[in-house]
C-alpha cells in the first residue's frame, strides 16, 4: 500500500500546478442534473473545455478589431470633409498706395480705403484623395494579417489547455486503476481472514496472525480513503474545466489506443505555433509594402468654399464692404520625399525580424523532433514493459496460493502472506498503471504534433 501512496503523490503534482490556473464554469445549454447520466470520453472531455474557456471568446473580439482597423484603414478614400469659422482683426490690410488713392479721388471721384481690419469667414473644405500610392491598401493587408496573429496567439494558448486535460483525465483514471487494484487486495486479505478466524477456532494458527491480516485490512480501508479523496479532486478538477457536473459516479471511458508514426516530417506537423509564425511572416510583408507605399507620391481633388469677407476680389471689397460665397476647385499633389532617406533602414530592420522569426521556426522544429525522439523512446519502453506484466501478475498469483496453502498448514506466519499478497497486488496495480501510462504517452506523443 506504500508503493501504490507513494505514486499517487507523484501523480498529484501536475494537479498542483493546474490548480494555479483557475477556470471559470460558463454553461451554455440545459445540463443532466446528475454527473451518473453521462459518460465522458477523453476527446469529448478535449471539446467541452475549449468551449468552456473564456479565452474562446477572445476570437468574435479579434474578428470585430480585424474589421474594424481593415475599414479604418479605407478610411482615406472616404472624402475628407471639414467645417470652420474665422472671426479676426488685422493690425494691417491690404491697401493702394497714398498717392494712388489721391490720384483716384481727383479723376474718379472714388474713395479707395482698402480693406476692413475686422474680418470674417465661414468656410467648407473637401478633399478627396484620388491615389495614395498603395499606402491604403496595404495598411488594410497589415490589419488583417495583425488580427491573424493575434487569432494564432488565442490558438495557442487553447492549445495548451488541451494538454491539461490530458494530465487531469488520466489522473482520473490511474487513480481509479489504484482503487480497484486496493479492492481486489481487500478482497484476499478477506478471504483469508475467514480461513484464519477458522484456524484459530480449530487451535490450529496464532491469534496474532489474525491480528495481523486486520490491520492490513484496516490499513487498505484507509488507503481506498485517501484514493478515492484524490480521484474526486481530481474529478472536480476536470468539472470545472469543462463546466460539466460530474461526480464519483461519473464514468470515464478508457481512451482508444490511436496509431502514431515514429518520425512525423515538418509539413505533417500541425502545432498552431507554427501558424503563428507564418502570420508572423505575413504581418512583416505586409509592413514592407507599407514602407514601400509610404514613398509613393499621392494625388487628391480638392474643393473649397466660404462666405464672409473679404473675398477673392479684393479690390471690389476694397470698394465695397459687403460680404460674399466664394470657391475654388483643383488636384493636389504630394510627395513626402523625407521618407525615401529612411526607407533603406526600416526595410532591414523589418529583414532582421524575419531572420529571427525563422530562427524561432527552426527552434521550435528542433525542440520538437527531439520531444518525437524521446516521446518514442519512452512509448517503446512501454511496450516492452507491458509484455512481461502478464507473466509476473502469473507468478505473483501462484506464489500468494502458495503462501496461503502454508498458513492453512502452519508453516509461515500471516506477515509472509501479506507481503505476497501485496506483491500480487503491485503486479496487478502495474499492469493497469503501464497500460494507463501507455495509452497517455501515445496522446502526449499527438499533442507534440496535433495529428
Amino acid at each position: 500500500m506504500k508503493l501504490i501512496l507513494n505514486k499517487l503523490g507523484l501523480l498529484l503534482l501536475p494537479f498542483a500546478v493546474a490548480v494555479m490556473f483557475p477556470v471559470h464554469i460558463t454553461v451554455a445549454r440545459e445540463l443532466p442534473a446528475s454527473g451518473a447520466e453521462r459518460e465522458y470520453t477523453l476527446d469529448s472531455c478535449y471539446v467541452l473545455a475549449m468551449e468552456n474557456y473564456p479565452m474562446i471568446r477572445q476570437y468574435g473580439i479579434i474578428q470585430k478589431l480585424g474589421e474594424l482597423s481593415a475599414k479604418d484603414a479605407l478610411s482615406a478614400y472616404v472624402p475628407q470633409i471639414n467645417l470652420g469659422g474665422e472671426a479676426a482683426y488685422y493690425s494691417d490690410v491690404v491697401a493702394f498706395p497714398e498717392k494712388i488713392e489721391d490720384l483716384f479721388s481727383q479723376f474718379a471721384g472714388m474713395d479707395f480705403e482698402g480693406l476692413r481690419n475686422d474680418q470674417y469667414k465661414v468656410a467648407l473644405d473637401i478633399n478627396q484623395a484620388i491615389w495614395d500610392g498603395g499606402y491604403s491598401g496595404a495598411k488594410k493587408a497589415m490589419a488583417i494579417a495583425d488580427a491573424e496573429v493575434s487569432a494564432m496567439e488565442t490558438a495557442t494558448e487553447l492549445y495548451s489547455l488541451k494538454s491539461r486535460v490530458t494530465e487531469v483525465y488520466f489522473g482520473i483514471l490511474t487513480v481509479g486503476a489504484m482503487i480497484e487494484q486496493s479492492d481486489i487486495a481487500a478482497g484476499i486479505l478477506k478471504d483469508n481472514e475467514k480461513m484464519l478466524e477458522a484456524c484459530v477456532a480449530n487451535g490450529v494458527a496464532m491469534e496474532s496472525d489474525l491480528n495481523v491480516l486486520k490491520a492490513e485490512i484496516l490499513a487498505t480501508e484507509q488507503d481506498r480513503i485517501r484514493l478515492a479523496g484524490a480521484k474526486d479532486t481530481y474529478i472536480r478538477l476536470l468539472s470545472l474545466i469543462t463546466g460539466r457536473p460530474m461526480d464519483a459516479s461519473t464514468v470515464f471511458a478508457v481512451p482508444e489506443e490511436k496509431l502514431y508514426k515514429e518520425e512525423y516530417g515538418e509539413d505533417e506537423i500541425h502545432r498552431y505555433e507554427l501558424a503563428l509564425f507564418d502570420a508572423h511572416e505575413s504581418s512583416l510583408d505586409a509592413r514592407r509594402k507599407m514602407i514601400n507605399s509610404s514613398v509613393m507620391p499621392s494625388f487628391s481633388l480638392f474643393a473649397q468654399g466660404y462666405y464672409g469677407y473679404p473675398g477673392m476680389n479684393m479690390f471690389d471689397d476694397m470698394l465695397n464692404y459687403k460680404w460674399g460665397l466664394n470657391g475654388v476647385v483643383g488636384i493636389r499633389f504630394r510627395w513626402n520625399i523625407s521618407g525615401l532617406f529612411t526607407r533603406k533602414n526600416h526595410l532591414a530592420q523589418l529583414e532582421q525580424s524575419s531572420g529571427s522569426l525563422e530562427l524561432q521556426r527552426e527552434t521550435f522544429l528542433f525542440n520538437n523532433r527531439l520531444q518525437q525522439v524521446q516521446k518514442n523512446s519512452e512509448i517503446e519502453q512501454m511496450r516492452v514493459i507491458m509484455e512481461q506484466d502478464e507473466q509476473i501478475i502469473g507468478l505473483r498469483t501462484s506464489i500468494r496460493r502458495a503462501s496461503e496453502a502454508r498458513l492453512n498448514n502452519g508453516t509461515i506466519t500471516a506477515n509472509d502472506l501479506v507481503r505476497d499478497i501485496a506483491a500480487e497486488t503491485k503486479a496487478r496495480l502495474d499492469k493497469s498503471l503501464h497500460r494507463l501510462e501507455y495509452l497517455q504517452k501515445i496522446y502526449e506523443m499527438k499533442y507534440i504534433v496535433n495529428d
